[in-house]
């Protein structure tokens, strides 16, 4: 009776350990993969991943993912999904991203809907054969997933996960198909629930669900548990909702980021039909859950990847990322009190990030001061440094329907302890807020408005006709106790932290949860990332506009030249002078021209030149300039 041999990690964060038990870490996490091939072999076994590995992390802000590349590589992955997060830093990213991994990447349901094709070169389905055994790995994730992805292009299309993964099934074990498959496995990226599901609907199609985005453990019944985990009370960090509906799945989730992981040993039956035709089938599955505590030594190969990853990202912190012209006033005393410009600045940046992948437009966008650290005052050049200086949280941006009265009772709370330097001080977007600082706490509030900028001529013109002011934002509406609203903020806030504890009522619906959002230092260098390249393509065209303007000039003027002087131009061409001359400037040498006015133009052959130096890269590509609006008013009445 054959058998397969599978180890199955998901959700991977950060590559240095944590500071309690199972520490994990990625050297530690390495030395187990090495004894798992070692027990099994390599030609028995595989390793599988269930998505998100690029982000959100600290260390993903500053690597945008490339951190990760280097440990996922040395594992020796035989197939992976693809997790929401992984998307964080845009599509062309994350196509350069799984270029540089040695496994493929799979989303079966998620399609270009020009090309129906999977998205950023990943596949739709992957063949592979060990043991005698050749199996079908798909990568399928919930609708969920997509929605809370911020900026995907409209092209993307989500595909019901339960249709494509019985059409894929069928198309896998045809046994007169390409590829007659014995057992097909779905790596996943959903909740439980949702995982659940698509085991329930496919148990005819699909032979066993390895499943990544929930952060907690969990064997589904149709799995036999060998040791480390049981379903008793404080064991499971799901709900009892999460496990509803598992009559005998075999779902399998392995914990998060390098922590723990699971072992997974498949039994095969073999039957052979009337036609002779052999057909194989899972009889069991025996989970074991792999805790990577500190006893474990760490691979010395690993753990030098990860010395001169972590090396990298320190250097990395040096570099600029965005020129100001306006301070980032992160001082304490200021944020806690009073509005600023760098605070509307970053509310700015909520507010828009998600509000084409929302199904309800985004009334606001509410942080707490608190958020803004680092206690200092930053002028002109920005680095990553500095961000992360600023941002060391890693709670991650989400989204969530309220109602006006939980609006007004935050901001009401978020008021209360001026002029004390309280983190609850509001930072806002979408919002005109008046206060009385000097009423009573609890009782300052008196009126709250919602606002949109007007449109200015930047939004409409090129870049010669920007206006300096980007227009005042007006306003629409007031706060209606009655009525539901769609807030962006921080997951901590919407737990009911820091004084914001009317956000964290029953009622509260999440559109984007902590497990999709993405960390705040990330969504800020996402933005600056976009800005870099939408300026360069800019300067780019712009060049090229300049160079077939000067191609042309220069052409005009060498047909008269040609016409009136050929001749003589001629027998010139062959001198000593015009031979070296030429092949100097071949070399890159500078040129000079003159134009049809006899001007003398200096000019270069080589069009490298004729970019800027890289020192001038963000300073003119990557410009802000925050602004003080009006959107947190004192009042004596």
């Amino acid at each position: 009776m054959p058998s397969l041999q599978i180890l199955h990690f998901n959700d991977v964060y950060h590559l240095l350990p944590q500071k309690r038990e199972p520490v994990g870490g990625a050297a530690r996490f390495a030395t187990v993969v090495k004894e798992f091939r070692k027990n099994y072999g390599i030609e028995n076994s595989y390793v599988f991943f269930s998505g998100d590995a690029f982000n959100p992390s600290v260390e993903s802000s500053i690597s945008k993912g490339l951190h990760m590349v280097p440990s996922l590589n040395d594992y020796g992955i035989d197939a992976a999904c693809l997790g929401n997060h992984d998307f964080d830093f845009g599509l062309p990213t994350l196509k350069g991203l799984i270029s540089l991994t040695n496994f493929p990447w799979l989303l079966s349901n998620v399609v270009d809907s020009k090309t129906d094709e999977s998205p950023a070169g990943s596949k739709k389905f992957v063949v592979l054969e060990k043991g005698g055994l050749k199996l079908g790995i798909v990568g399928l994730v919930e609708k969920a997933w997509l929605e809370t992805i911020p900026n995907l292009p409209s092209d993307i299309q989500y595909k019901d996960f339960v249709s494509v993964g019985k059409e894929l099934s069928t198309q896998l074990r045809d046994p007169n198909g390409p590829h007659a498959v014995d057992l097909v496995i779905a790596l996943t990226h959903c909740r439980l629930s949702n995982d659940i599901l698509l085991a329930k609907e496919c148990k005819n199609d699909i032979d066993l669900f390895l499943g990544g985005h929930d952060h907690f453990y969990y064997i589904g019944k149709g799995c036999n548990v060998i040791n480390g985990w049981s379903r008793e009370e404080g064991k499971f960090a799901g709900s009892d909702d999460d496990a509803k509906g598992d009559d005998g799945v075999r779902v399998v989730k392995s914990g998060t980021d390098f922590r723990e992981l699971s072992i997974v040993e498949l039994d095969i039956d073999e039957t052979t039909n009337e036609e002779g035709r052999t057909h194989k089938r899972i009889k069991t599955i025996n989970v074991t859950r792999r805790e990577v505590t500190s006893s474990i030594v760490e691979d010395e190969h690993h753990a030098n990847l990860v010395a001169s990853e972590t090396s990298e990202m320190r250097a990395k912190m040096s570099k600029p990322i965005a020129y100001t012209m306006t301070q980032w006033d992160c001082r304490s005393s200021n944020l806690r009190t009073q509005e600023t410009a760098f605070a509307n600045f970053v509310a700015d940046l909520m507010f828009y990030a998600y509000q084409p992948c929302i199904p309800h437009n985004i009334d606001c966008a509410i942080l707490c001061a608190g958020t803004i650290r680092s206690d200092s005052i930053y002028d002109g050049e920005i680095t990553l440094g500095d961000l992360l200086e600023i941002f060391p949280f890693e709670d991650t941006v989400v989204v969530i329907r309220v109602t006006g009265r939980q609006l007004w009772d935050v901001l009401q709370s978020a008021v209360s302890m001026v002029p004390k330097q309280e983190g609850r001080f509001p930072v806002v977007s979408g919002l005109k807020v008046e206060y009385n600082r000097n009423a009573e706490p609890g009782d300052r509030l008196r009126n709250v408005w919602f606002t949109e900028r007007q449109s200015s001529i930047a939004d409409d013109e090129e870049d010669e006709n920007i206006s300096e002011d980007p227009g005042p934002h007006r306003i629409i509406g007031k706060l209606d106790m009655q009525k539901t609203y769609t807030v962006c903020t921080r997951a901590y806030l919407a737990s009911g932290n820091d004084g914001y504890k009317a956000f964290a009522e029953p009622t509260t619906k999440y559109l984007v949860d902590d497990e999709n959002g993405i960390i705040l230092s990330t969504l800020i260098r996402r933005y600056f990332i976009g800005l870099y390249y939408i300026n360069a393509i800019k300067y780019n065209m712009n060049f090229k506009e300049r160079t077939n303007e000067a191609v042309l000039k220069a052409a005009n003027s060498w047909k008269k030249l040609a016409e009136t002087k050929r001749e003589k131009s001629a027998y010139g061409n062959v001198s000593r002078k015009r031979i070296s001359n030429a092949l100097s400037l071949s070399m890159g040498e500078y040129v000079k021209i003159e134009d049809e006015d006899n001007d003398v133009i200096s000019t270069s052959t080589s069009a490298v030149e004729t970019i800027p130096k890289k020192a001038d890269f963000v300073r003119d590509w990557v410009t802000v300039a925050p602004m003080i609006e009006g959107r947190i008013v004192t009042v004596d009445f």
